[in-house]
């Protein structure tokens, strides 16, 4: 379990969560960490908060960059990689302590990626759930890659994300973040990888990252109003998909679209609130 791990955090005006979310950082049970701090131009006190931590811990460096957006912030936090995996943390969400020590022994010699679930917290109704905790089944037989992971799209939301997860840094590191994109730009990265990563994803069934719900950025929050978001999502996953989708395949494509019809139905509501 000595296997290093690049911890990538995009920090963008989160003083008032960024304390916790290194201390459950640093404080992990697995040591080996990288830590890439990457300051995408905060106006409040976030970048000095990263450099007093650089004082506290030789494992922590500090990027500083002009806003360009968390995308911008990722993609040049991968540049600065040297482990053996690679994880992404958003700086107003924590982890449990052993969140690391889990996700990497979920890895066998058949793993391409090991994910966890989400305890789910909503700020503003104070109220909190663990979600993705429960079991998915495996890759059918004859069952192809992209069917197996439309399925997952299909079933619940806990492949969406970049976070809750850790990815073998020599895929990672093929990839990048589209900066053109301000809405799923996390869903197409992962979609990328799986795409270049032997094996097979693995499930962690506990609710090792906190995410905390309500701290997003009004441009966040509006971009899932809008249907040509999703409907550019949409179209990304068939291009991913590829020209003659199988039957199978158009079935699942189909259903993770009426997934993201419900979605941004809700997002629509929530937004009235």
């Amino acid at each position: 379990m000595s296997s290093k791990i690049s911890v990538i955090v995009p920090i963008y005006n989160t003083a008032k969560y960024l304390e916790n979310c290194l201390d459950s950082i640093v404080n992990q049970t697995h040591k080996e960490l990288e830590i890439i701090l990457v300051d995408d131009g905060s106006t409040d006190e976030s970048g000095k908060i990263a450099d007093t931590y650089t004082k506290k811990d030789k494992r922590i460096k500090v990027i500083h960059q002009k806003n360009a957006g968390q995308s911008a912030a990722r993609n040049h936090g991968l540049k600065s990689v040297t482990g053996d995996y690679v994880s992404f943390i958003d700086s107003d969400d924590f982890i449990k302590p052993d969140y690391y020590e889990k996700l990497l022994h979920a890895y066998d010699n058949n793993t391409s990626l090991s994910v966890c679930g989400v305890h789910y917290k909503r700020l503003r109704t104070k109220t909190a759930e663990d979600v993705y905790i429960k079991p998915l089944r495996s890759r059918k037989k004859n069952e192809t890659k992209k069917t197996y992971i439309l399925y997952l799209l299909a079933i619940d939301g806990r492949m969406y994300s970049s976070v809750n997860k850790l990815y073998q840094a020599k895929f990672a590191k093929e990839c990048h973040f589209d900066e053109s994109l301000n809405f799923a730009e996390d869903t197409k990265f992962v979609l990328d990888y799986l795409n270049l990563a032997d094996g097979e994803p693995r499930f962690v069934l506990e609710a090792l990252y906190i995410y905390n719900f309500g701290t997003e950025t009004s441009t966040i929050r509006s971009a899932a109003t809008k249907w040509e978001n999703w409907q550019r999502q949409y179209q990304d996953l068939k291009t991913w998909l590829g020209p003659r989708p199988t039957m199978i395949e158009k079935f699942w494509l189909h259903t993770v679209r009426a997934r993201w019809r419900v979605s941004y139905i809700r997002s629509k509501r929530r937004a009235k609130q």
